[in-house]
């Protein structure tokens, strides 16, 4: 009867817990051998991937203590040398500043001359799987046109 009270009271907690968003992610639930369940508050970052017009697209998404950090990207492709395309370049880097005004994609070129397109925000309390999609589709939106454009230069 006692083992039964601290299951009801185990569950009550994950159930609350259940309300407020469970966290994504491999290992978010521990069963023990005596059959209670808890959250593992020590969780490792939860990792996704989905292509779209040709892209792949990289998702992590990492609990922390009151909020979890978002975080998405691409990579779009090179820019060209100046000598092998002085023309696209410059109208790549036009695009580029057109993008300076974004909220949520930011569009950033390594030393490498790589193009990325990449968004962090830090989300407050757990992150459920609409609220995945809401922040997916919320960067995709925004960065999108800038992708097709990207597209006719490289």
């Amino acid at each position: 009867m006692e083992q039964a009270i601290v299951t009801v009271q185990n569950l009550a907690g994950l159930a609350q817990s259940a309300q407020a968003g469970l966290p994504l992610g491999k290992d978010a639930l521990l069963f023990g051998e005596d059959g209670t369940v808890r959250l593992n508050r020590d969780r490792s970052p939860s990792r996704h991937h989905f292509c779209l017009d040709g892209l792949l697209f990289h998702v992590s998404i990492t609990p922390q203590d009151e909020s979890t950090l978002f975080q998405i990207w691409a990579e779009v492709g090179f820019l060209p040398y100046t000598i092998e395309a002085p023309e696209k370049r410059a109208k790549l880097q036009s695009i580029l500043r057109a993008t300076a005004s974004l909220r949520t994609a930011r569009f950033i070129v390594d030393e490498q001359q790589k193009v990325l397109v990449l968004s962090q925000q830090d989300v407050p309390g757990h992150v459920s799987l609409t609220d995945l999609m809401y922040e997916t589709v919320q960067f995709i939106q925004e960065a999108r046109p800038y992708l097709r454009i990207f597209g006719s230069y490289l």
